[in-house]
C-alpha cells in the first residue's frame, strides 16, 4: 500500500470505482443471508470425492456459519466438499462444506456459498 499524500486520483478511475463499489453492494443486497459476513480473500482448494482433480478458487466472505467462494467452474448444489483454506502463515485449514448455492460471477466465473459442516482435524503424530 502506498503511503504517499502526495498522490492524487483521476476523477475518471474515482468513478470507476464507485461505480464497481456500487455494483458490488447491488449484489450482495440480492443474497439471503443468515449470518453476518466479513470480506476475506483467501485461496481455497475445493477436494470433491469423486471429482477426478480439486477446484482452485478464492474466498470473497465469511461467516461462523459459512463462506462465499469465487472459482473458475460451476459448483453443483448440495455438493460435500473438504475446502482447505489458505492460512497468512502458510498453514492451512480444512472444514468439510455444503455447497448451498452458484451462479455465474461475471464472464468467466462463478459465486458459491457454502455452509461449514466441520473443521477437518488434522491427523495426530504416532507417539513414541
Amino acid at each position: 500500500m502506498l503511503r504517499s499524500g502526495s498522490i492524487q486520483a483521476k476523477p475518471e478511475i474515482g468513478r470507476l470505482v464507485d461505480e464497481l463499489t456500487k455494483e458490488e453492494k447491488e449484489f450482495d443486497r440480492t443474497e439471503s443471508r443468515s449470518a453476518h459476513r466479513t470480506s476475506l480473500v483467501r485461496a481455497v482448494e475445493i477436494d470433491i470425492r469423486d471429482l477426478e482433480h480439486n477446484i482452485d478458487g478464492f474466498s470473497r466472505n465469511i461467516s461462523a456459519t459459512g463462506i462465499g467462494l469465487i472459482t473458475g467452474e460451476p459448483i453443483t448444489e448440495k455438493t460435500v466438499a473438504t475446502l482447505t483454506i489458505s492460512r497468512l502463515k502458510g498453514s492451512t485449514t480444512g472444514v468439510l462444506s455444503e455447497c448451498r448455492w452458484c451462479k455465474p460471477y461475471g464472464e468467466k466465473w462463478f459465486l458459491s456459498g457454502w455452509l461449514f459442516i466441520s473443521v477437518k482435524r488434522a491427523p495426530l503424530s504416532r507417539r513414541r
